[in-house]
């Protein structure tokens, strides 16, 4: 792997390692809002689900580098505004989360996955992608809560708050380094597409499971969508 792949590919781990690590946080801190003992014993459960994913990635990054925790820093400012704003006010607010917000990383990491060596691509999968127990124990929760126009409208008004400062965030990471374009170029490489045109086609891959997600709930109705 060149060097300069080689060093990309461990500024995005560290990005997903401690987004990763906000994600269990703030999985963990819903637990107070669960309804009933049993929710959240089963929330607590992807919790720990959460930072074993964490834990995966940030062992992979220090394969790469021995300068993990540095390599983490460097991605804080972006990832706490992000994660500090999240509405966790109660239950429906946190199942808004978990349902349309945490698998926009899962939709991130499935477009990633193919662009890097296939150990670094199996294990991101693994720790981000695989968490569909976790969005279907989430929708199944925040649909028994959309009853009526209003908590329709609520849940709308959390999700575009949510996606807006997460493409906030995601623009941000990417003007301050080269780290993703370099790694999608380098997977891109057979066909001669840019760094910068594959950048732009994970962010529609990205935006086109959210929407589904949106139309599956009943948020959103099927035009535009393709």
């Amino acid at each position: 792997m060149p060097d300069q792949v080689q060093l990309a590919t461990a500024e995005v781990l560290g990005a997903l390692a401690y987004g990763q690590l906000r994600s269990f946080q703030v999985t963990a801190r819903a637990i107070g809002h669960a309804p009933d003992a049993r929710t959240a014993d089963e929330l607590a459960d992807h919790a720990v689900r959460e930072h074993a994913g964490y834990v995966l990635l940030r062992d992979r990054l220090a394969e790469h580098t021995d300068l993990a925790t540095a390599v983490m820093d460097r991605q804080k400012p972006h990832f706490d505004a992000y994660f500090d704003r999240v509405p966790m006010d109660d239950w429906f607010s946190a199942c808004t989360f978990f349902a349309l917000g945490v698998p926009i990383a899962a939709d991130f990491a499935r477009e990633l996955a193919p662009n890097l060596d296939d150990q670094t691509g199996r294990l991101v999968v693994a720790s981000l992608a695989d968490r569909r127990a976790f969005e279907a124990f989430a929708t199944d929760r925040l649909r028994g809560q959309l009853g009526d126009d209003a908590s329709c409208e609520r849940a709308r008004q959390l999700v575009a708050n949510l996606l807006g400062r997460a493409l906030q965030g995601f623009q941000g990471v990417v003007s301050d380094t080269d780290a993703l374009k370099v790694v999608l170029a380098s997977g891109g490489a057979a066909d001669g597409e840019s760094g910068e045109s594959r950048v732009k086609r994970l962010a529609i891959g990205v935006m086109q499971g959210h929407h589904r997600r949106m139309i599956e709930l009943g948020l959103e109705d099927l035009e535009g969508i393709t």
